[in-house]
């Protein structure tokens, strides 16, 4: 939740830019194949998709044919500029915590800037 008082579009403006400040090559190990976005703008009422790719090298070789591993995320920013998460894996039943360290950032970053969002919980 933006801070109180925030305009809608401010807000959905400062989640564009925490979202693009996301290292390209990722961050702790996490996402070495990047991410792009795949759908949505930010803007009051719209869904952004994003897709990131992680799991480059040899694990991904022994467990998944040698292709990265690729994760969603999905963010339902409301009238009021409120955003609603989703992160999940695409396939396979565990992600080793790389969802959870990615929110961790953006979680920690909109803190920074006066949101209000609770810890990412898996």
């Amino acid at each position: 939740t933006p801070p109180a008082g925030t305009d809608a579009k401010a807000a959905a403006g400062t989640l564009e830019k925490i979202i693009g400040s996301y290292p390209p090559d990722g961050q702790n190990k996490v996402d070495l194949g990047g991410w792009s976005l795949v759908d949505g703008s930010y803007a009051p009422g719209s869904t952004v998709s994003i897709e990131y790719k992680s799991g480059i090298g040899n694990f991904a070789k022994f467990l998944n044919g040698g292709k990265p591993f690729v994760d969603d995320l999905k963010l339902a920013i409301s009238a009021d500029g409120a955003v609603d998460v989703k992160s999940s894996s695409r396939v396979g039943d565990s992600d080793l915590g790389v969802n959870e360290k990615r929110l961790s950032y953006f979680v920690a970053s909109l803190r920074k800037d006066g949101w209000t969002a609770p810890d990412p919980a898996y």
